[in-house]
């Protein structure tokens, strides 16, 4: 019998005895219920830890049997990933001033509309849809409570592949051009966005925006993330209907709630994002792990829009959701119902939704349809923050923000401890002062180019051919051109995690802030001036480029990986961020 089995049928035979002791005043639906709830939280945490490497529970080992389901799992969650990713436009890429592309809510892509080319991957340049993907974890949750609902002894691999063939999602994208002029021409490459997703977490439209950046001599001309909004305003019906069909569950809906809740809350733990979110909270600071390359480049424009709204600057609101959610535009606390980036109370929502319309910022018909969006999430964060200063005494843009009068501003403290729920706002000083010390890291850390002086793209992120291998292949980075001996650069603070080889990469740097990892490949042997744990800021040297590895030239593969979503994500929108 394997470790996995073994805490199954111990966990099931404490937890049992438990739930059965604890039920026995409360007879009726309600402790039967409750019953299985608190079976499932147990045998999920029993067999995450029996099946997890590097597990807390000392006296409890993964066996190869366990690491091979979980390889399964992942294998299923992949292969349900891709099952459903279609392209709307494959012949025709959208371009400024031509159609958009883009589905409503009286005109959805889902179920067969938008099944025009098959693509195999998911391939969102904003990686909206990792946000949205299945993960191994929803599998395995979603097979536990079954076994326990009907008293089942193991989870079969028929059970296994049912599910994540029935919660898989769909995702529906567009091409679109990205177009970058400079000294040398200019060029024109393709990129994917997601343009729909119907999954387990809701059924969402994205729309964008034509916009033109220029900055270190040249222009970018792309699609911009604009809004996302819901289609219909129950973001979890697609799971609850599952959940009742697959579990038979009355139809209740405080019931099928309550079940949903703890599915969900239960299954969290089991994806990467619980490693980085325990070595954010690990950390004695935040401060030298934050700059502006630090934040998120697909929300930029929203905390610019809320600057030019509430007079507050987009780095200070920046700070001030960083510590709040970490970025996550779906997040929701289990014990306030607080959601989002900016953590918004569901009682005050509608009201801010209502003002924010007034205001002429949101144009969505319903709250509902407009709660999981981030802008409308950041927008609801700094017009709450304006009120809060407002009480304190001042508007906002009448704060010193370009001086550094702001840091000691007691209007200012007031302001942000109220937001973080003080109403002694002395006694949040602790969250203030980590607000102050992120805020300055974003103002006095912009971010840098990695390789000064070479600003010529020759293969940008997305499919391409690979240039050595002529496999069809997706480049996770950016490839710039150097000459070997060229210094290459951090973009932002951080702490270095990895110097020396890796396999095709070469000879490599890697070092990681509170939210990417950034991975330098290709560099000159022993040319780092870094070593692993030391601490480097914006425009610190880290080594020197060459050709190592798997390449064709002196050149720098530059890579930025989502630590929150364990995804590589486009460099060029990191590089993009501009603090003035």
């Amino acid at each position: 019998m394997s470790t996995g089995r073994r805490v199954l049928n111990a966990a099931f035979r404490w937890a049992a005895r438990k739930a059965l002791a604890a039920a026995l005043p409360w007879l009726g639906p309600v402790a039967v219920v409750a019953a299985v709830l608190f079976l499932f939280i147990v045998l999920v945490a029993a067999v995450y830890c029996a099946m997890c490497p590097g597990s807390y529970t000392q006296d409890v080992k993964p066996s190869p049997e366990d690491q091979k389901v979980v390889a399964e799992y992942e294998g299923l969650a992949g292969r349900a990933n891709r099952m459903d990713t279609w392209c709307v436009n494959p012949d025709s890429p959208s371009r400024p001033g031509g159609p958009s592309y883009e589905s409503t809510p009286d005109n959805p892509y889902y179920e067969s509309r938008g099944k025009v080319e098959y693509l195999g991957e998911m391939v969102d340049r904003y990686r909206n849809d990792f946000r949205l993907r299945l993960t191994w974890g929803q599998i395995h949750g979603a097979c536990v409570y079954r076994n326990i609902a009907f008293n089942q002894p193991e989870i079969t691999k028929e059970q296994r592949e049912k599910t994540a063939k029935d919660l898989h999602p769909y995702f529906y994208y567009k091409k679109s051009v990205v177009i970058v002029s400079g000294k040398d021409g200019t060029e024109e490459y393709e990129v994917y966005l997601l343009v729909e997703a119907y999954t387990i977490q809701g059924w969402y439209q994205f729309h964008y925006e034509w916009v033109t950046e220029c900055h270190d001599g040249g222009c970018v001309t792309y699609e911009r993330l604009k809004s996302v909004n819901l289609v219909r305003p129950d973001r979890w019906e697609r799971l609850e209907d599952w959940m009742k069909k697959e579990y038979k569950l009355r139809d209740d809906e405080k019931e099928v709630e309550t079940a949903r809740v703890w599915l969900w809350e239960a299954t969290r733990g089991f994806d990467a994002r619980a490693e980085w979110l325990a070595w954010l909270a690990g950390l004695p600071s935040l401060d030298p792990y934050f700059s502006a390359a630090a934040v998120p480049p697909e929300f930029v424009p929203f905390l610019k829009k809320a600057e030019e709204a509430f007079g507050i600057p987009w780095w200070f609101l920046a700070a001030l959701f960083q510590t709040e959610s970490s970025w996550d535009p779906f997040a929701v606390n289990p014990k306030t119902g607080c959601f989002g980036i900016s953590q918004q109370h569901p009682e005050y929502w509608k009201a801010r939704w209502e003002e924010l319309k007034r205001m002429g910022l949101v144009s969505f018909s319903t709250p509902e349809e407009l709660q999981w969006d981030p802008l409308a999430q950041i927008l609801a964060g700094a017009l709450d923050l304006r009120n809060k200063f407002l009480r304190a005494g001042v508007d906002p843009r009448e704060v010193d923000w370009k001086g550094g009068g702001w840091k000691s501003d007691e209007r200012v403290l007031k302001a942000v401890a109220w937001y973080k729920g003080w109403s002694d706002w002395r006694e949040g000083m602790a969250q203030v002062k980590q607000v102050l010390e992120l805020a300055e890291a974003v103002l006095e850390r912009p971010a840098a180019w990695p390789v000064p002086g070479f600003y010529r793209v020759s293969s940008p992120y997305g499919w391409r051919k690979h240039p050595v291998t002529g496999e069809w292949k997706f480049h996770y980075g950016i490839d710039v051109p150097l000459e070997t001996g060229t210094p290459v650069v951090a973009v932002s603070s951080g702490v270095v995690t990895f110097v020396g080889w890796q396999e095709g990469y070469g000879y490599t740097v890697c070092y990681r802030d509170a939210n990417h990892l950034y991975l330098y490949a290709h560099l000159l042997p022993d040319s780092a001036g870094v070593k692993v744990g030391d601490k480097v800021s914006p425009g610190q040297v880290l080594a020197k480029g060459d050709s190592t590895g798997v390449s064709t030239g002196p050149h720098l593969h530059f890579g930025v990986k989502d630590l929150a979503n364990d995804h590589w994500i486009d460099p060029l929108l990191v590089l993009g961020v501009k603090v003035k």
